[in-house]
C-alpha cells in the first residue's frame, strides 16, 4: 500500500487559527497534494518559478509549496507539491485558467524531464492552532489517520488542541480530511510544525509523552488507527501574484 502524500506540510502557518479548535462548518483551506521524484531540485524550481511568472501563471488564485521529503517510508518521492486554494471556486478557476495554455504545456514539459508523478490526492484543512506565527521554512511531521468512529474522534481531538500539552508545542498544529486518494485507506491527517527539525522532534516526543495525550490515547485506538508518519521541509513558496505585489 503506498503511504500518505506528505499533505499540509509546509506553510500553513498563513492559514486562520481558531481559538475553540472546533470544526468549522465549511474547510479553510482546499488543497492538491503531488508526491513527485525529483532528478534536478534546481530544475524543478526554476520551471515552477518561471511558470507562476507567466501570464497563465499570474492567473492562479493559490499558494504553491515545495517541500523536501526528509523521511515517507517506503515511497520514493523526493518532494512534494501542495497547493492550498481558499475555496472549491478557486480550484475550478485555477483548472479553468490552466486548461489549454501554453504556458502550461510548457510547464508540463520542462518538469516532465526532472520529476515523475508518483501519487496525488485532495484534501481539506479544517482546524488550525497557531502557536508561533511566521515561521519561515518550517519542518513538519504528518500523520494519515483512519477515523473509524468521526464523533468519537472529534470529541477526543477538539479536547486535546485545547489541552496545556498543544498550547506548549513550539510550533503549529493542523487537521484536516482526505477528499480523494485512490486506495489508500487514510481518512484525516494531523500535522506538527516547527522551525527545525530538531525542535519539531523535542516539540512531538514532549508533546506524545505529556497528560494530555496520554488520556487521548486511552480510547484512540477506539476511534481510529494511525496509517503513515512522515517528516518534510518547506524549501519553496509561491504565493498569488496579487498576494507577492
Amino acid at each position: 500500500m503506498k503511504t500518505l502524500p506528505i499533505i499540509m506540510a509546509a506553510a500553513l502557518f498563513c492559514a486562520p487559527a481558531f481559538a475553540d479548535n472546533h470544526m468549522p462548518a465549511q474547510p479553510v483551506v482546499y488543497g492538491q497534494s503531488y508526491s513527485i521524484v525529483v532528478s534536478d531540485p534546481a530544475a524543478a524550481v526554476a520551471a515552477m518559478q518561471k511558470f507562476r511568472a507567466s501570464p497563465t501563471g499570474r492567473q492562479q488564485p493559490s499558494t504553491v509549496n515545495l517541500s523536501q521529503n526528509i523521511a515517507n517510508g517506503t515511497q520514493e518521492a523526493t518532494h512534494t507539491i501542495n497547493v492550498f486554494y481558499a475555496s472549491a471556486e478557486d480550484m475550478d478557476a485555477s483548472m479553468r485558467a490552466a486548461a489549454g495554455s501554453a504556458d502550461s504545456a510548457e510547464f508540463a514539459e520542462a518538469f516532465s524531464k526532472v520529476a515523475t508523478l508518483e501519487s496525488e490526492s485532495v484534501f481539506t484543512m479544517q482546524i488550525s492552532k497557531v502557536n508561533q506565527e511566521g515561521i519561515e521554512n518550517p519542518a513538519s511531521m504528518l500523520f494519515g489517520l483512519n477515523v473509524t468512529d468521526q464523533a468519537a474522534f472529534m470529541k477526543a481531538l477538539n479536547k486535546l488542541l485545547d489541552s496545556k500539552a498543544a498550547a506548549a508545542f513550539p510550533g503549529n498544529l493542523f487537521f484536516g480530511s482526505i477528499v480523494a486518494i485512490g486506495n489508500n485507506p487514510t481518512t484525516h491527517w494531523v500535522t506538527f510544525q516547527a522551525g527545525s527539525v530538531g525542535a519539531l522532534l523535542a516539540g512531538v516526543d514532549a508533546f506524545m509523552k505529556s497528560a494530555d495525550f496520554a488520556e487521548y490515547a486511552k480510547g484512540a485506538d477506539d476511534f481510529r488507527e494511525v496509517t503513515a508518519r512522515s517528516i518534510s521541509r518547506l524549501v519553496l513558496t509561491l504565493p498569488p501574484a496579487t498576494a507577492a505585489e
